[in-house]
């Protein structure tokens, strides 16, 4: 038998002084694989049934809230409760809340197909489904904390993060391909076939791991934050398609004020905290949590404007759409797990800070795309941004993980992934807000001289206006023409917006990261965090 080279069992003996048994060691990266599986899991479920939704519209006679429902529903519960799923996790078990989790998911992701008869029965099946996705998601990280000993911990946070990353779109992506060839079932049933998949193999490969100072959970706090968060998610998805007259919005946001000042104010008191709000003094969790928030709210509202223009301008059909998207995923694949051998070169600040420059510069391509842009023009644009994320969330995770104890490592990823849903909801809600408002405003002039009926189905959306002059003939295919570059006008304005916002964000990581620091695994040095202790896993 082979004897182990000194690298691995020095590695094998930075394990066992981090508390990693020799068994979790050894199968770490079959751990690792099942936990991103996992991930994949709950990821599906945010984008899988965009392209659906008419058939759904059709089949269960769904109006246009219930439409918007049954896409939102499942980000608002999602998003609510990460932070209690992870407090919950992190005291009764992360194996054991993933897998309840996995299980939630798949029943829900089942009943919709299966028995479904209303949409109000389909709406609480995919809020449901939020609730098995924040038991899944935030636990995925916290295993990958406790399981990998801090030298490899860069390496494996970048891999969850580039699966994290592309996660979203690989569901938009499986489900057109589902779509061509099957019903709306099959959006459902993809998410089902995953955590099948997933729950078995959780509980055959993955340890169990707990806080072994059996923190208790701050009920009080999770129900306050929880409270918050709903009520901002529910705020930023209601406000641009419905403004601030409208009484449950204001309601919302009232809520989402006060919860969260109640939230701060006990969490100040509490002996245990669900958020050590100390967290924020320190450069590199407060950092890390900025350049997540702001590169999600650029990159998700360029990918809410893409798909309309690769079906609506381009006249890509529903799988060319989904399968376009592929390529231009692969930078963030290869390089994010490469990135923590460039950030031991040249350091964190001059890895995050060109990531952040790369992004603006692919967000600046797309401002210069023609009314029709050409397929590569999409994929030189989405690429260069996707690499620039790479380069940035793979260091940006490991700086807010490495920053909170691991005993309290769904703290660390529950604020991880709370950032990242608030970002692109922020994105989606902004940027696409400001698209719809400068396409009415750009296509005015020409919805003036159509009839009434016409000119408010022109004015409304760009899928309107192709739709209201498909059988319009020569006079019609003009009105097209100037709708489709109303909409890329538009789209350009946004894609600068977000290119200004990687730019400051830029500047901002460029002035506050610590200078030379090379280590994506560094632990918090000051003098009042308490002392981390060896990992259960």
């Amino acid at each position: 038998m082979a004897k182990p080279s000194p690298a691995s069992a020095s590695s094998l003996d930075d394990a066992l002084a981090e508390g990693i048994s020799e068994s979790t060691y050894r199968r770490r990266w079959a751990i690792l694989a099942t936990l991103c599986f996992a991930l994949m899991t709950a990821m599906i479920a945010n984008m899988s049934l965009n392209l659906a939704l008419p058939d759904l519209a059709v089949e269960f006679e769904l109006t246009q809230l219930q439409m918007t429902w049954v896409v939102e529903a499942f980000a608002l519960v999602f998003a609510s409760l990460l932070f209690v799923a992870a407090a919950i996790a992190d005291r009764y078990g992360r194996k054991r809340v993933m897998m309840i989790g996995l299980a939630i998911f798949i029943a829900s992701s089942a009943y919709a197909p299966f028995f479904a008869q209303t949409g109000g029965e389909l709406i609480a099946s995919r809020a449901i489904m939020g609730i098995g996705g924040a038991l899944v998601m935030p636990t995925t990280l916290s295993l990958v904390n406790v399981v990998f000993p801090s030298k490899e911990r860069p390496k494996a946070i970048a891999i969850w993060s580039a699966v994290a990353g592309v996660g979203m779109m690989f569901g938009s992506v499986l489900t057109g391909v589902l779509l061509h060839f099957f019903d709306w079932h099959a959006a459902f049933l993809l998410g089902a076939v995953f955590g099948l998949v997933a729950l078995p193999v959780t509980a055959r490969i993955v340890p169990e791991s707990v806080d072994e100072k059996r923190t208790p959970v701050d009920w009080l706090g999770g129900a306050l934050i929880t409270a918050a968060l709903a009520g901002i998610v529910y705020t930023i998805m209601e406000v641009p398609s419905h403004g601030w007259e409208d009484a449950l919005t204001i309601v919302a946001a009232v809520t989402a004020v006060v919860s969260l000042a109640l939230f701060v104010l006990w969490e100040l008191r509490v002996p245990h905290p669900m958020i050590d709000l100390g967290l924020f003094r320190r450069s590199r969790f407060s950092l890390s949590v900025v350049s997540v928030t702001l590169t999600f709210f650029a990159m998700m509202g360029a990918f809410f404007g893409m798909t309309q223009i690769f079906q609506l301008v381009m006249g890509y059909d529903a799988i060319t759409t989904s399968v376009a998207f592929i390529p231009s995923m692969l930078p963030m694949m290869v390089v994010g797990p490469l990135v923590p051998k460039l950030v031991e070169k040249v350091g964190t600040r001059w890895t995050v800070v060109p990531g952040l420059v790369i992004i603006a510069g692919g967000f600046l391509l797309m401002t210069t795309w023609p009314t029709v842009p050409s397929y590569w023009d999409f994929l030189i644009a989405m690429s260069t941004v996707t690499l620039g994320m790479a380069l940035v969330m793979t260091p940006a995770t490991n700086m807010l993980m490495s920053s909170v104890p691991r005993n309290r490592s769904g703290m660390g990823s529950a604020m991880n992934d709370t950032t990242r849903e608030l970002g692109a909801s922020l994105g989606i809600a902004v940027l696409g807000s400001m698209i719809a408002n400068a396409y009415t405003s750009n296509i005015a002039p020409i919805a003036e001289q159509l009839p009434a009926e016409v000119a408010k189905v022109v004015e409304d959306s760009l899928a309107g206006a192709m739709a209201a002059t498909a059988e319009m003939g020569d006079a019609g295919a003009q009105i097209a023409q100037a709708a489709q570059a109303a909409f890329m006008d538009a789209n350009q304005h946004s894609m600068l917006i977000s290119a200004i916002i990687a730019g400051v964000t830029a500047l901002i990581m460029l002035v506050a990261l610590p200078r030379g620091e090379k280590s994506l695994s560094a632990e918090p040095t000051e003098d009042a965090d308490e002392a981390l202790e060896p990992a259960s896993a």
